[in-house]
């Protein structure tokens, strides 16, 4: 164990296709042949229903002989299978392993976290009143200097988007807006793409929040009073280490991405709100679309997708989406051992 890259995975919703996904990406061997242990962190019962090998985990983190032949298997940190009263059983457990998969990586018993599928309201219903996945690891990953700031990115091969507001509704979004969260959002997208991409100088494109880019006032005031200036300070500090192109507007801005002209190719694309992003990112590549939060102390990847009840005990839920969120975990891992080396 001690030449293998341990990454901790939470299956999500024990209710929903998270096990079936985090089963069929174990049986799907890239993990066995590029040298990686998932140690998966939740409900027992669904893996038991897939007829999935468990081995459970042990705090010296040691195999017995007799289990190293056994392939494949699920590598299992239990969640409780009783909860306090009153609260939600699945939403409990679902909360229960994001904490304990954390501390795992926090206390670096893994290189990095990959997490499945959650219904938030269920989530609540266990007792972690939380908006969302997001919002869990920043408050689990405080320090002495409170709560990390942390952006929503989403990437796949074609695109990369990274989100300045993300979990609220739709008539909350210019208020919320400030230019200390573009700031935010910008410079922990840069930070991300020269950590874990390598990519030394980055060029960024920034959306409008308002259709045709605001049009002078006409359709909104927030790219003059919040975005215009922030964009101007950044690249005044820049000092030639990045290059931002906006406030332009959306519904152009993502279509001379696709066009791949060189001047339009960027390296990112920061945007205003949360459907904003996501929408072009899924339609260019659902199915391999990966979720990462920049700005935590640990890596953080995640699937694209929710927790799909209603295809539940089918089979026929899609892993894609879970095996690209591990395979970018352990190369930025791979990439972050490197760099500490």
């Amino acid at each position: 164990m001690k030449n293998k890259l341990i990454l901790a995975l939470t299956p999500g919703d024990p209710s929903g296709i998270g096990p079936e996904i985090t089963w069929k990406a174990i049986q799907s061997g890239y993990c066995e042949k590029n040298g990686i242990q998932l140690l998966c962190i939740g409900a027992k019962v669904p893996f038991q229903k897939l007829n999935a090998p468990i081995i459970e985990f042990s705090e010296d983190n040691s195999y017995s002989e007799n289990l190293k032949h056994q392939r494949p298997f699920v590598w299992l940190y239990p969640a409780p299978e009783v909860c306090p009263e009153g609260l939600l059983l699945e939403g409990f457990q679902t909360g229960w392993s994001i904490r304990k998969a954390t501390e795992l990586v926090l206390n670096r018993t893994a290189s990095a976290l990959v997490t499945g599928p959650i219904s938030k309201e269920r989530l609540q219903k266990g007792g972690f009143h939380y908006p969302g996945h997001t919002e869990f690891l920043a408050h689990l990953c405080q320090t002495s200097a409170g709560t990390p700031e942390v952006t929503m990115m989403l990437a796949n091969q074609v695109l990369r988007v990274s989100l300045v507001t993300i979990h609220m509704s739709l008539q909350e979004v210019p208020a919320a807006l400030s230019r200390k969260k573009v700031r935010r959002a910008i410079l922990q997208t840069i930070e991300g793409l020269q950590k874990y991409w390598g990519i030394e100088k980055p060029q960024l494109a920034v959306t409008a929040l308002n259709p045709h880019g605001g049009e002078g006032g006409r359709f909104g005031n927030e790219e003059i009073d919040i975005i215009y200036p922030e964009l101007n300070a950044l690249s005044e500090e820049a000092k030639g280490q990045f290059t931002l192109f906006g406030p332009l507007p959306a519904d152009t801005l993502f279509a001379k991405h696709l066009l791949q002209l060189p001047e339009n190719q960027w390296d990112a694309v920061v945007c205003m709100y949360h459907d904003q992003g996501l929408i072009p990112v899924k339609l260019l590549d659902f199915h391999n679309t990966v979720n990462i939060t920049l700005g935590l102390p640990i890596i953080r990847t995640s699937v694209d997708h929710g927790v799909a009840f209603d295809i539940v005990g089918k089979n026929i839920a899609n892993a894609s989406s879970l095996k690209s969120a591990i395979k970018l975990a352990a190369q930025f891992a791979q990439r972050e051992r490197k760099v500490r080396r």
